[in-house]
């Protein structure tokens, strides 16, 4: 029961962070993960009034995991999009290494939020709790084409993330 309990809070927890993060913005649009079997994600995308404009700030990508990813696995993930999107380039090991000393292994029910702020820097939030950022509007803009771009491998859950489907 007490095992229980805490399960309950933690997620308490965890959506009442998650709306601070957003609380003031408006949702673009959301989509589902899902490869072969498996469900990796629900993303959602919010900007100030709802619409999406490209990069820009108070811009949100949230996504909640549904399965155990290694923070590894999702740099490698990270430098596998850039390099199909043809955008990696030298100072991307140096961003991969800044992720590396951010993000923590994923368990399910945990929560990554990536805010743009005024000067188009990203600022990470895990579980609704701020634990690093990169000031780089190059890397911002990188970072979110690996769900916002044409050239996404998952173009359906790009067009549902900027609200065209």
């Amino acid at each position: 029961m007490l095992r229980l309990s805490g399960l309950i809070l933690t997620l308490l927890l965890v959506t009442t962070s998650s709306a601070n993060v957003t609380a003031e913005l408006n949702q673009v649009g959301n989509a589902t993960l899902k490869v072969m079997f498996w469900t990796i994600y629900d993303s959602y995308l919010y900007s100030k009034d709802g619409v999406y404009r490209g990069v820009e700030p108070e811009l949100a990508l949230r996504l909640d995991y549904r399965r155990n990813i290694k923070r590894d696995d999702l740099i490698d993930r990270t430098r596998k999009e850039w390099r199909k999107q043809g955008v990696y380039a030298g100072s991307s090991e140096t961003w991969l290494q800044q992720l590396g000393a951010i993000w923590p292994d994923i368990k399910r029910g945990d929560q990554i939020v990536l805010r743009v702020n005024a000067e188009l820097a990203s600022e990470f939030f895990f579980n609704g709790e701020l634990v690093g950022s990169i000031v780089d509007p190059i890397f911002t803009q990188r970072f979110l084409s690996i769900w916002l771009s044409e050239k996404s491998s998952y173009p359906d859950l790009r067009d549902q993330l900027v609200g065209l489907s």
